[in-house]
């Protein structure tokens, strides 16, 4: 069940072309401008809510319930799991000390593409 649950969210300028991007996880790139993270250690600022074009306004949702494009192939992702991005803006699991995480997994995936549920909850490093 996809539902969300929206309390904060932020209205950015998109760097690039976000268009094939909603429900990736974004990182700031400059003040009040957002792109897609590009690396597994990015710090994940939000989830893109939208599919803005180049500079125009990308809704990004940092606190709630939110749907996120994610890849549970190789370890799948459980329910509880913390939930950071890889280098493509997707929504992985992380369990390795100080990785960054976005928020915890309400749904399970074990491939590319399925759009779960993430509590998100702010990012923060692991300390496991």
């Amino acid at each position: 069940m996809a539902t969300e649950f929206s309390l904060w969210t932020h209205s950015a300028k998109a760097e690039n072309d976000l268009t094939a991007c909603q429900y990736h996880i974004v990182e700031l790139s400059a003040a009040d401008q957002v792109d897609v993270c590009d690396g597994a250690g990015d710090i994940p600022y939000g989830v893109l809510q939208n599919e803005p074009d180049e500079d125009e306004a990308a809704a990004v949702m940092f606190l709630g319930i939110s749907k996120v494009y994610s890849d549970g192939s190789g370890t799948g992702i459980s329910v509880g799991n913390w939930i950071g991005t890889d280098a493509s803006g997707h929504g992985i699991k992380k369990s390795t000390n100080k990785d960054y995480v976005l928020g915890q997994a309400l749904d399970a995936s074990t491939a590319l593409g399925t759009i779960i549920r993430v509590k998100l909850t702010g990012p923060f490093q692991l300390n496991v």
